[in-house]
């Protein structure tokens, strides 16, 4: 005797009529037809289509992260022509240190045609960081919500694809405490004064800057002397329920911060989607030059190209962005959006004070955010275990013990006998 209805009267080997034994034939192959067909479709859902977003709107508990402001000194302002003259160097070196002491698009179109000594040099990443401004000579004063600081004791030196930057509220630095705003502190603005031209980025906290982080600000980044400027932000924020964290990588689709991505040597200690950019970028100049470019180089861990290399990457710069790369989303993400950017440049003859004060810029959200994107999982581990327990239960009246018993019938009972 068995729990599973009609195992008993087909395979009993006592005496039962024919049609009986047909009977339950036909209703055990019509339930386990059943049974497959449902099977599938749980099987097909946990595969594939197990994550579904939905929108929140209980914003009154929200604690929303203030993004970070990265500025890097934009371009060479005079100062690598006072470098050659304080070393009596050459000044056939002047357009050499201009393009390796600042990023441009084409990196190093001098390296490519260069004499040693004479229009280039070897060692040439000490000239830059005697360059290129430091902290205090490009930025001023600073206001974090009217309270104000100097800016080089909240905006630190950071590593980017541009050279050395100073960011505020950034994550990558250990920063454990970034600043938030919510319903009860209201709306918080960041400001700051900078004396020299300089580039603004912003960007999610643990965002890494590169040249293929999205500039939400465009053409607009760029503070020449003297410019007000004002950027007025969204937030769209991508959370995550606890049920997620049970799915794999495949089924989720998308990487969370402890997860690594399919490339060897990762070099960041945390998965961002703009880290998994900044290094791609990194790997298409090394499949082709064997280097990358030298403010890359302590970042993602690679070599750092001489001018050999940095010649090479000039003459490969087209084939940098055809570099397939296989950069999985970021489970939590937050993407800032510019509403309205206000941007004028002072024209005319400048006054003592404004040019001491120089440009003037100010980020602020347009109101905090009432909606975000929460993902969640649909099936998970435990709703399979379910699902297969419900169709043995609906089809053939089987349960844990059931199993059990059949094993109990065909290796212990039978042997036994």
């Amino acid at each position: 005797m068995s729990n599973l209805h009609g195992i008993n009267n087909l395979f009993s080997t006592s005496h039962i009529h024919h049609f009986k034994r047909l009977f339950w034939l036909v209703v055990l192959t019509s339930s386990c037809f059943g049974a497959s067909i449902i099977l599938q479709s749980a099987l097909k859902l946990f595969s594939t289509g197990v994550a579904s977003y939905s929108v929140e709107t209980n914003y009154l508990d929200w604690n929303t992260p203030f993004p970070a402001v990265t500025v890097c000194e934009q371009s060479d302002n005079g100062r690598v022509k006072a470098y050659l003259t304080q070393y009596k160097l050459s000044s056939n070196l002047a357009s050499f240190f201009k393009e390796v002491a600042f990023w441009n698009v084409k990196y190093c179109r001098t390296c490519n045609v260069c004499k040693i000594n004479k229009t280039c040099v070897e060692n040439f990443e000490d000239a830059i960081e005697k360059i290129r401004h430091r902290c205090s000579e490009l930025l001023t004063d600073c206001w974090w919500g009217g309270r104000y600081f100097k800016c080089c004791d909240e905006l630190h030196p950071i590593e980017t694809e541009y050279g050395i930057c100073y960011v505020f509220n950034s994550a990558l630095l250990g920063n454990s405490s970034i600043l938030t705003v919510n319903r009860r502190v209201g709306l918080i603005d960041f400001a700051f004064s900078a004396v020299e031209l300089v580039g603004v980025r912003i960007h999610a906290p643990d965002d890494v800057v590169s040249v293929a982080l999205e500039n939400i600000l465009s053409r607009s980044a760029s503070l020449p002397l003297v410019t007000e400027f004002e950027a007025i932000l969204k937030v769209e924020q991508t959370v995550n329920d606890l049920s997620v964290s049970s799915l794999s990588e495949t089924m989720r689709g998308c990487l969370f911060k402890d997860d690594l991505p399919p490339y060897p040597d990762w070099p960041f200690k945390r998965y961002t989607y703009s880290g998994c950019l900044l290094f791609c970028r990194a790997l298409a100049q090394y499949s082709f030059c064997n280097c990358t470019h030298h403010f890359l180089a302590n970042i993602v861990k690679i070599p750092a190209c001489n001018i050999k290399g940095l010649a090479c990457l000039y003459q490969n710069r087209d084939e940098f962005p055809k570099f397939e790369c296989n950069c999985p989303m970021a489970c939590e993400d937050t993407q800032y959006k510019a509403v309205h950017i206000f941007y004028n440049r002072v024209s005319g003859k400048l006054s003592p004070e404004l040019m001491k004060r120089g440009s003037r810029a100010r980020v602020r959200f347009a109101s905090l955010p009432t909606l975000r994107v929460r993902r969640l999982a649909i099936k998970d581990t435990l709703g399979l275990v379910v699902d297969i327990g419900g169709v043995g239960g609906v089809f053939f009246g089987a349960s844990l013990l059931s199993v059990i018993e059949l094993i109990y019938l065909f290796c212990i009972r039978r042997n036994r006998n």
